[in-house]
């Protein structure tokens, strides 16, 4: 009994630790190791973590050199580098197409003839899953059925299906109308029907949510469920608005609409989440959970968290996380002009063909 006790005891105590101890506690012993490495433990683990209040940031810079950064946010910002699975002269451009349980999906693109908005996942481009706080990263198969030559718009996802216990990345081009997707359990890619409605230009999804990716574009929000693999086009939006962003709180979605220049945002919850699995176009209705007054006129929005910040981008191109409590403004760096910021939180998970960071 005492000794199922202590066994107990320290499976808790070990919960409750950084990852980066863990590793560290994973040469201790063969029994820890297995302990530490079980999927029970990592699922647990990260569980425990989606508990905590957030507050790291990915940030990556697109351009230069392609590096990447972990950002802690609190009264003074810190930031320092993390080594990333390739070396920044291997391209021309680089990417985030998302983040999800620790894992970071990465593209990059060497071609001096084109940008990567026209030419991502073609067969000069590299897609990467990356756990940054493990340093593991697997180079994912190229998609077999892209195209070198098409410049028309797409959208781009990535995501873990929560049913499937799988990662998967999604690819929607307009013109040819196709949609592809790859699933780290079976290594492959394959098509899926896309939904009869057009892609109104370059872009990302905002993020996952619980296995649904959500995009918004003008007027209306594109969702994609992972498990069932069906788009759902959402036609109407609480109100007119410059900007807007999908974003997550406490499993809800939540819709942050930017009202213009004034610094004023509206932050709206979806009724009905369940909605946006039904697939084809529907309409859907919304509450108003805050109207905010930041002060700072913001040219985008890109996140909320828990804590009640909402990570900003000025129209200079100065990112600023604003506490909607205490209605104060934090400048993060000036240095991220041409950035990414992302939400992150590190994480044990592992996926199948994962290499160490060299």
């Amino acid at each position: 009994m005492s000794h199922d006790l202590c066994e107990d005891l320290i499976y808790e105590i070990l919960l409750y630790l950084p990852v980066e101890s863990l590793i560290r506690f994973k040469t201790v012993s063969k029994r820890w190791r297995c302990l530490i490495s079980s999927p029970d433990f990592v699922e647990s683990h990260c569980s425990r973590l989606g508990s905590y209040p957030e507050t790291t940031l990915i940030v990556h810079d697109k351009y230069s050199n392609g590096w990447f950064s972990l950002l802690q946010l609190g009264p003074i910002p810190l930031m320092h580098d993390l080594p990333f699975p390739y070396s920044g002269c291997e391209f021309d451009e680089s990417r985030i197409v998302g983040s999800d349980k620790g894992i970071i999906c990465v593209t990059i693109l060497d071609n001096p003839r084109g940008g990567l908005f026209n030419k991502a996942f073609s067969s000069m481009s590299k897609t990467y899953f990356w756990n940054p706080a493990t340093k593991n990263y697997k180079l994912i198969p190229p998609n077999p059925g892209c195209y070198d030559n098409y410049t028309d718009t797409m959208a781009l996802g990535f995501g873990f299906d929560p049913i499937d216990n799988d990662f998967k990345v999604i690819r929607v081009v307009s013109s040819p109308s196709q949609s592809e997707i790859y699933s780290a359990n079976l290594n492959a890619w394959r098509k899926v029907k896309i939904l009869p409605t057009e892609i109104q230009y370059q872009c990302d999804f905002n993020g996952c949510i619980n296995g649904l990716l959500c995009w918004t574009g003008f007027r209306r929000i594109l969702s994609f469920d992972l498990s069932k693999e069906v788009f759902t086009c959402v036609t109407k939006l609480p109100s007119e608005c410059t900007h807007a962003r999908v974003t997550d709180l406490n499993d809800s979605i939540v819709l942050i609409i930017n009202k213009g220049s004034n610094g004023k945002i509206n932050l709206w919850t979806l009724d009905d989440v369940e909605c946006l699995r039904r697939g084809g176009v529907i309409e859907a209705s919304w509450s108003l959970m805050q109207s905010i007054d930041t002060d700072e006129p913001a040219h985008s929005i890109h996140s909320y968290f828990s804590s009640g910040n909402i990570l900003l981008r000025s129209d200079i191109g100065n990112w600023f996380s604003y506490n909607c409590v205490n209605k104060h403004a934090i400048k993060i760096s000036n240095s991220i002009f041409w950035g990414e910021i992302l939400k992150y939180k590190e994480t044990l998970v592992s996926i199948t063909g994962f290499e160490q960071v060299k």
